[in-house]
């Protein structure tokens, strides 16, 4: 099973706005899961260019960053999924609650990025240190807006 970029971008983006309502995204939390861990492995394999030692040494702290990783994807899904439940009778607690919940997911993606960054820089080259920031910034920002692009505002107060 092979997923392209584009179709976890599409994946992802499918909380929408019609008629104040948001549609629950159409797979389930395991399809999710491995869609975003293997189309982000593969955007590693093609934009890091490491010979068969760098490879090997690479790919051992990466698979540690993704199991640390997991927990993040689940509440990043889980989030999408309550406030597609629960856009229409969110009151002022529950909204903030969302709100700072997805902060605080922000917030976890960064520090777990520059713990394995750090990681990766005392195994490896600064070089390749950097570009495992860059690309994984770069993987998690996109699919982060792709997925924010069909999710609207909350409702203004009544």
């Amino acid at each position: 099973m092979r997923i392209g970029l584009a179709a976890v971008l599409g994946i992802l983006g499918t909380a929408t706005l019609g008629a104040q309502t948001v549609s629950v995204p159409k797979i389930d939390q395991t399809t999710y899961h491995y869609a975003v861990t293997e189309e982000r492995r593969n955007i590693f394999a093609a934009n890091l260019a490491l010979g068969p030692e760098e490879r090997e040494r690479f790919w051992a702290v990466y698979d540690d960053y993704v199991k640390e990783r997991e927990p993040l994807d689940k509440e990043r899904y889980s989030l999408l999924e309550r406030y597609a439940q629960s856009y229409a009778t969110l009151n002022d607690d529950q909204a903030m609650a969302l709100a700072l919940a997805s902060g605080r997911l922000q917030m976890s993606d960064v520090e777990l990025r520059l713990k394995y960054a750090t990681v990766l820089r005392k195994k490896m080259s600064g070089r390749v240190a950097a570009r495992f920031f860059q690309i994984d910034d770069y993987i998690t920002t996109a699919m982060r807006m792709n997925s924010l692009s069909g999710v609207p505002l909350v409702a203004p107060g009544r």
